[in-house]
């Protein structure tokens, strides 16, 4: 028989596509090629074509998440990126005061995210925009006072 042929004696059998069948056996059980061929009733070789026709090796399960996943990264910063002014001019230019900090640190937040948005998120240097993120919280935390809170729970501990 061909594979078209024992295509449509296992599609008779199970009554449900090739295609539905094999994601159950590869995906969802976790069969390796000589279990899932064993189970169908047809050659390892077989199921292993099948398989790879359907894109259900490991592989290529996992290539294909990390597909669907970078085209995910465009639309991030898609809305940020519409209301970013990089070229505003500083308020605190020669301030090293934490208001001249914060400041610069949403700047670089800001140019981190439009470098996101213009590579479609595949630029090597927007990796550096969680740290400024980071920072922005540690400002925020200590404008709070909950930094220092934090700082006096720990001391106590180690005393």
């Amino acid at each position: 028989m061909r594979y078209l042929q024992y295509k449509g004696v296992i599609e008779r059998e199970y009554k449900k596509s090739l295609k539905k069948i094999m994601y159950e056996l590869c995906v969802e059980q976790g069969l390796s090629a000589s279990q899932g061929a064993k189970k169908l009733g047809v050659a390892k070789e077989l199921f292993v074509y099948w398989r790879h026709h359907y894109r259900y090796e490991r592989k290529q399960l996992l290539f294909d998440q990390t597909v669907k996943e970078v085209d995910k990264l465009e639309e991030v910063y898609a809305e940020d990126a519409k209301s970013i002014q990089l070229n505003k001019s500083f308020l605190h230019k020669n301030d090293k005061s934490l208001s001249g900090l914060e400041e610069l640190v949403d700047h670089m937040i800001d140019y981190y995210k439009m470098v996101h948005y213009n590579s479609k998120g595949l630029a090597l240097e927007a990796a550096k925009l969680p740290l400024y993120e980071f920072s922005r919280g540690v400002v925020e935390r200590y404008r709070q006072g909950d930094l220092l809170a934090e700082a006096k729970a720990n001391s106590k501990i180690t005393q």
